[in-house]
């Protein structure tokens, strides 16, 4: 994405200012945020480029597309940038606006005093508009201020961008009081002008006006219960904020108002959007981080239940919020408060790990698989969800991986009973953990030569290999940590030169320069390319074959071609090797 001539004044604004000026997202002064983006933004990749029309707070577009209906907001990523999802339009022309009303789009001419100008004068509030034309300046208002943050105004000295930004905040929030109250307005235009009053004080709080602060609070305390549920989201939201800066303060009874404004929030809104999302997930974090444990997992399960649990319930029916689903379940993140049942089974982890590590026979280990079945089961009967799906998933491969098939054969038995049978994201992640199993053990004694060529594009066959032993690392030049592996391999191969070579087999999706990166990184060893495609039923299979589910993976093949063993640790291979030399 390109930068805007001027975006070097926006570099130096406090990112409070940013953040709160160019969206409608409220900073960290107040809280919380506003609408929702449309679902295609609740993915980085889907977001809009530079020149897509910009929306402000009616949701109407300089661009109109009347089949939309979404409202457009910049929305704050992981790292708590802001993220643009269009910019504004060149300023210094006066133009048709559209404004939409509740039964057409209709092209009004706007006042040249109401546009941006270009000779010096910044934008003013005209006397005497009407109700639409109140609507597009609350629209214009939001583009201004867009194209300052961005760069885009002229705008090179930081104290005039500053000054500006506030002068234009002050005059939305004029134009928000005169719709609310012009003798013309509609029901509609009314609720337009409260959201705009909410959003104008929120710009001015977060550049530093303290005063605003606290009429945002009284007017949010004043229309949590509005008629209009935009405007009683909004107001909400701000309050939810309001509580988690309480919450920072170190206000004795800020965490349990955080939740009961969250309760609140939910309860009085039909569809709980991103904003809600967001702010949900900016409470949790605050909560955790003063160690408000509990009233964090209540945050949690109110995520899960009104994001993840109904896609889930209705995974047969086309999800259009699929991105909103899954940014629902990384919000949530592990449950903050350990359940006994979850402490039980990490204490056994924990235990046959050290006692693999330490060589203690399976006869002599403190873990049973009886005791081990039983604390599965009470987590899979406790918390029958997604994670615990892909815990026990987890939780399988790492008894494979030290040797303990005993305890990963109850792990599986446990995800076959539980979870395999049920037609959403539980049963899916289950059923694929169970065929990587059953791949991973049927492949062991079969020969294996694959009709593929090098990553060079060159012949390249297993029937070179016979009489050797051959260490086959499966990697991915996405993921360089699958070869952390090859030093050990290299190692027996410096041991046993005529015995043991490496062959790898690639997995990178077809657009991959695979060999530049085997140049950059002098990968001296010869490797099948196995092309990857996520669009297919089966993205590799090769893969799929092997059982292979997570990189670090090394099938060993003995002299006569056949696969001996698949190991997925990371473990010295020696032994292995041995062994077959003998």
């Amino acid at each position: 994405m390109t930068r805007a001539p001027h975006a070097a004044v926006i570099d130096h604004l406090p990112k409070a200012i940013l953040v709160c000026v160019v969206a409608t997202f409220l900073t960290h002064v107040v809280g919380g945020c506003t609408r929702q983006p449309s679902t295609e933004l609740t993915d980085d990749s889907a977001i809009a480029p530079e020149d897509a029309p910009s929306e402000s707070i009616d949701g109407n577009s300089d661009e109109p597309d009347a089949s939309s209906t979404d409202e457009m907001i910049f929305v704050r990523d992981s790292e708590g940038e802001s993220v643009s999802p269009g910019s504004a339009p060149a300023n210094g022309e006066s133009r048709m606006a559209t404004v939409q009303t509740e039964n057409d789009v209709s092209e009004i001419d706007v006042p040249q005093s109401v546009t941006s100008r270009t000779n010096g004068q910044g934008k003013q509030l005209a006397r005497d508009l009407g109700p639409q034309q109140l609507r597009t300046f609350l629209s214009e208002a939001d583009i201004e201020m867009g194209m300052i943050a961005s760069g885009q105004s002229g705008i090179e000295d930081r104290t005039t961008a500053f000054s500006e930004l506030k002068r234009i905040a002050s005059l939305k929030r004029e134009a928000s009081r005169r719709l609310i109250e012009h003798a013309d307005a509609s029901e509609k235009d009314q609720a337009i002008g409260r959201r705009g009053e909410l959003q104008s004080l929120s710009h001015l709080a977060s550049l530093g006006d303290l005063q605003a602060a606290e009429s945002l609070q009284a007017l949010a305390e004043q229309l949590q219960s509005d008629s209009d549920p935009e405007v009683r989201s909004d107001s909400q939201l701000v309050l939810i904020g309001f509580a988690i800066e309480d919450l920072r303060n170190g206000k004795s009874d800020a965490a349990t108002r955080v939740v009961s404004q969250i309760d609140n929030l939910l309860q009085s809104s039909s569809a709980p959007d991103a904003a809600t999302l967001m702010v949900m997930g900016q409470a949790k974090d605050a909560l955790l981080q003063f160690e408000h444990v509990e009233e964090a997992s209540r945050v949690r399960s109110m995520i899960l239940q009104e994001f993840v649990e109904p896609a889930e319930a209705n995974s047969d029916e086309p999800d259009a919020m699929a991105g909103l689903t899954e940014m629902a379940r990384q919000i949530a993140g592990p449950n903050p408060q350990v359940s006994e049942a979850t402490a039980r089974i990490q204490q056994l982890m924990e235990t046959f790990i050290t006692e693999a590590n330490e060589n203690t026979a399976v006869a002599d280990s403190a873990v049973s698989s009886a005791d081990w079945k039983d604390a599965v089961t009470a987590l899979a009967n406790e918390q029958p969800d997604l994670l615990t799906t892909q815990f026990l998933a987890g939780a399988s491969l790492e008894a494979e991986t030290v040797g303990r098939g005993d305890l990963a054969e109850a792990t599986y038995q446990v995800l076959d009973d539980k979870f395999a049978a049920l037609q959403d994201n539980r049963g899916s992640e289950a059923r694929t953990a169970l065929q990587a199993r059953d791949n991973r053990e049927k492949i062991i004694g079969k020969t294996f030569d694959p009709d593929l060529l090098s990553t060079e594009g060159n012949e390249l066959s297993m029937e070179d290999y016979r009489g050797k032993v051959v260490l086959m690392p499966f990697w991915s030049a996405a993921f360089p940590k699958s070869l952390m592996v090859v030093d050990n391999l290299r190692e027996i191969v410096r041991q046993y030169p005529e015995d043991v070579a490496i062959v790898g087999m690639n997995l990178d999706v077809q657009s991959t320069d695979v060999p530049a990166f085997e140049s950059r990184n002098k990968l001296s060893f010869p490797s099948f390319r196995s092309v990857t495609d996520p669009e297919a039923s089966v993205a590799n299979s090769v893969a799929y074959r092997f059982g292979v589910v997570s990189l670090l993976f090394v099938a060993v093949i003995d002299q006569e071609g056949k696969v001996r063993a698949v190991e997925f640790s990371g473990r010295d291979l020696t032994p292995v090797v041995e062994n077959l030399l003998r």
